[in-house]
């Protein structure tokens, strides 16, 4: 996938946080890691099962050996954000005031939501007499 296609995760001012989707890049890493001993599997690019035979076998060998982490990876890339004219930007050079609120809004979002729920846990204190 070209820069200018990727699907972006995290907007910055001038930076893009995407999945990197390019040639030679997995969909994703799979690997297991023994809670045990610390033993890990071979990884895996796009498939899991081959980690989760490795796992069943290490406890085959290892019966007191049944808790495991499984870790999924995957490739990021950080490309330059486009400017708003250029392919899939809407046309034309936003406002500074658009592009302020572009950049606010999400972090406005989290805060707000991380206090309302700090609140609600104050409700059944603020209600019982």
């Amino acid at each position: 996938m070209t820069d200018n296609q990727a699907i972006s995760i995290v907007r910055g001012a001038d930076w893009v946080l995407c999945e990197e989707r390019g040639a030679g890049a997995p969909e994703a890493i799979f690997g297991a890691e023994c809670a045990s001993c610390g033993e890990q599997s071979p990884l895996f690019d796009d498939d899991s099962l081959p980690v989760a035979v490795w796992s069943l076998h290490h406890t085959a060998g290892n019966p007191e050996h049944a808790r495991f982490l499984f870790r999924t990876e995957k490739h990021w890339r950080v490309v330059r954000r486009p400017e708003a004219g250029e392919a899939g930007g809407g046309g034309g050079r936003a406002s500074p005031v658009a592009g302020f609120l572009d950049r606010a809004a999400g972090p406005a979002f989290v805060g707000l939501m991380c206090l309302l729920t700090a609140l609600s846990g104050l409700l059944p204190v603020l209600t019982t007499h």
